[in-house]
């Protein structure tokens, strides 16, 4: 075989692996959607690779409680159903103000322990496949602590339960090793609100440019793509009186506090009320109407999302939440990533009966 035949066939097979690597698709089911009614028996599980579940709350003695224990039935159908349906169900524990809690059990081996002790007792009881560690805010003095815990409890796991951890590349780059989250089976990549009410001038809150930026800064860092899963809001925002990118508002539209769901988004886009224009400069969706403009994310750009994804043989892709997608296959932002990382599943409508 003469070296061009080998180069050739190098390409090809690792053309190949990454595109093989790319076959996650996430959901996030936090514990809030039971007051949405929205439960587990609503997920299309065959959309599915991995659900995460939102959240366990960790103690500074290494213990872990949910963060409401009202959706402890939801969490127990939630095993169930995720088991029948062969989708790995991962739970993630930590989550907003709790940072100082991991940070008491990171600074200490005899915590780390236990805490990795109790996270694999709650696995072995509870039917979760593994584990996601969401510590926010984290700075530079606690890199060291941080990765302790990691490898602690990757030592723990001993390759019999998922290890994932959130990285914020946008608040927190500097305080990541990344030569430990190389060593975690993939990451998921979130990015903070773009847009806000303090912004003098519209633009996207979430945009294909915007989650390049994030990844970006942790593949700048040394993170492995095949490792990393960026994050979709399934949200869209709305802001009084804007006309569209770049122009200016006087505050929050509609929705709740301005937040509305993909498929509040799609009903309110049924009218002729709204236009609709995918912006390609920002590869993002923004919608006008006489009173309001709404940014988010649709069809066009998560499309666009999901195949960098797949060429650039990243993890997969992750929406945030399960939720808020729109239930009709032709307009749902999860049969979307579907077709390009998983065009093997039927993701044709199932007759009525």
């Amino acid at each position: 075989m003469n070296i061009k035949t080998i180069a050739i066939a190098l390409t090809l097979g690792c053309a190949m692996m990454a595109h093989a690597a790319a076959d996650k698709v996430v959901g996030f089911f936090p514990y809030w959607s039971q007051y949405s009614q929205f439960y587990p028996k609503d997920i299309r599980y065959s959309l599915l690779t991995h659900i995460h579940y939102a959240s366990l709350n960790p103690s500074s003695d290494g213990t872990v409680a949910l963060a409401d224990e009202n959706d402890a039935p939801n969490l127990k159908e939630l095993a169930k159903l995720s088991a029948e349906n062969g989708v790995k169900l991962v739970v993630s524990v930590g989550g907003m103000e709790m940072e100082s809690t991991l940070q008491e059990i990171a600074a200490s081996e005899e915590s780390r322990n236990a805490f990795a002790s109790n996270l694999v007792s709650w696995m072995e009881s509870n039917g979760a496949s593994g584990i996601e560690i969401d510590w926010q805010n984290l700075a530079a003095e606690n890199t060291a602590d941080y990765s302790a815990l990691l490898n602690a409890l990757k030592t723990a796991f001993n390759g019999k339960y998922i290890l994932s951890a959130v990285v914020y590349p946008m608040v927190s780059a500097d305080a990541y090793d990344v030569s430990v989250l190389n060593e975690l089976d993939y990451v998921t990549v979130f990015m903070p609100d773009q847009m806000t009410e303090e912004e003098s001038a519209l633009k996207p809150n979430q945009s294909l440019t915007s989650i390049e930026e994030a990844l970006n800064v942790m593949t700048g860092k040394g993170l492995n793509k095949e490792k990393m899963i960026p994050v979709v809001y399934m949200y869209g925002k709305s802001f009084t009186g804007a006309t569209g990118l770049g122009s200016s508002h006087s505050g929050i539209g509609s929705g709740n506090e301005g937040y509305l769901s993909y498929k509040e988004l799609l009903g309110k886009f049924d009218s002729p009320d709204y236009k609709v224009t995918f912006d390609e400069s920002t590869k993002s969706e923004y919608a006008v109407s006489a009173s309001e403009a709404i940014v988010f994310m649709g069809i066009p750009s998560v499309q666009a999302l999901s195949q960098k994804v797949k060429s650039e043989g990243m993890a997969g892709v992750a929406v945030y939440d399960l939720s808020q997608d729109h239930h009709e296959p032709i307009v749902s932002l999860l049969v979307t990533i579907g077709l390009e990382l998983r065009p093997d599943i039927d993701y044709k409508p199932k007759k009525k009966k």
